[in-house]
């Protein structure tokens, strides 16, 4: 349990909907903490969802709050995305979500009702860092589920307000527990990557936004500018794409980037794919080092990507040159580059200028 003399620590629970969450708020609650569920609706909560997370807090005889976001969510992470995609880039929304909103809006909103500490189900750690400067953030030991990328741009002053009781738990395990305590299981399974997007597909939602920029067609080209075809608009492909493309070949083609300048779309063979680098910008650091050149650091470019070894060169206050030990496929503007040492979050920063192979 958690004190100090006879005071019982409060925690507040962000509960999502699912069982990663619903278990964290079961096993505070074993520790002996005072739990608080809170849910964040952004306007698309089911009648599912929100009956399971009723039914869940009223067996284990602990509050609910759904906490109404939608306008703060449509703000700070729907525009986002709309804009991000309007530019040609590839948006990662709950890279911007966690901070401003879960770790941000929503622990407010516990810290508001009296909660000491504030705790998710990502599937993260809490460990202090080599320097013993501090907490930051690493790997989940479940290595198909960890989500520690996600969590990289979190205000490392609040760190030691954070619970991630999934951290060292395996996603087997955790239904294995869910199951033997007898609790229903979510109306749902795993939770959508674009969770805002309820299911629809992400060209409807952006033209039904406004995004009209990237719905013309325009001219498919090689690296050399060579024309190979029309394309109909630049806002239906990403970096790395293969399918879609209708263009023959004695291989297959990918897009290789989106030049929005002038509506033209970038495609080549697979070997074309590869990046030696890239420049990560807007750096937030959740290690306190200065020394982050001389670190030998792996990066992380995409949440299922496989961290690869890399090399840093500070080339501004919160910007980085990144050199890949050996190159990458499909590192895409838009996305998050995140730098671990060991299984540690150094930092992170957005994916811009991507050199050639």
């Amino acid at each position: 349990m958690e004190s100090v003399g006879l005071t019982v620590k409060t925690v507040a629970v962000a509960m999502s909907g699912g069982i990663d969450s619903a278990l964290t708020a079961y096993l505070l609650q074993k520790e002996g903490y005072r739990v608080i569920g809170l849910h964040a609706d952004f306007g698309f909560s089911s009648e599912g969802v929100l009956s399971f997370l009723k039914e869940i807090t009223s067996s284990l005889r602990i509050p609910l709050e759904v906490i109404p976001l939608r306008e703060t969510f449509r703000e700070k992470v729907g525009n986002y995305f709309i804009s991000e995609y309007g530019r040609g880039r590839t948006p990662n929304p709950c890279v911007v979500c966690n901070p401003l909103i879960k770790f941000g809006v929503l622990c407010e909103e516990g810290r508001k009702r009296g909660a000491d500490f504030f705790a998710t189900g990502h599937y993260a750690r809490l460990v202090e860092d080599p320097w013993g400067k501090g907490l930051t953030i690493a790997r989940g030991w479940d290595e198909q589920k960890e989500q520690s990328y996600f969590l990289h741009r979190v205000s490392k002053e609040n760190l030691k307000y954070f619970l991630f009781p999934m951290g060292p738990l395996k996603k087997g395990r955790v239904r294995e527990m869910w199951k033997d305590l007898g609790f229903p299981f979510p109306p749902k399974g795993e939770s959508q990557d674009i969770c805002f997007l309820s299911g629809m597909d992400y060209r409807t939602f952006l033209i039904r936004e406004g995004v009209q920029t990237l719905t013309e067609p325009g001219e498919i080209v090689d690296g050399k500018g060579k024309k190979m075809g029309v394309h109909q608009g630049l806002i239906a492909y990403t970096v790395g794409q293969r399918r879609g493309l209708g263009i023959p070949g004695p291989e297959p083609y990918y897009v290789l980037r989106l030049d929005t300048e002038n509506n033209r779309l970038v495609i080549g063979p697979n070997k074309e794919l590869e990046s030696s680098g890239c420049r990560l910008t807007d750096f937030h650091f959740l290690m306190e080092t200065e020394e982050v050149e001389k670190l030998e650091v792996t990066v992380q470019i995409r949440y299922r990507h496989r961290p690869v070894r890399a090399f840093l060169k500070r080339v501004g206050p919160r910007e980085f040159t990144v050199r890949f030990e050996r190159p990458q496929k499909a590192v895409t503007p838009g996305q998050a580059g995140v730098v671990y040492f060991k299984d540690m979050i150094v930092g992170g920063g957005w994916i811009e200028t991507v050199p050639a192979p």
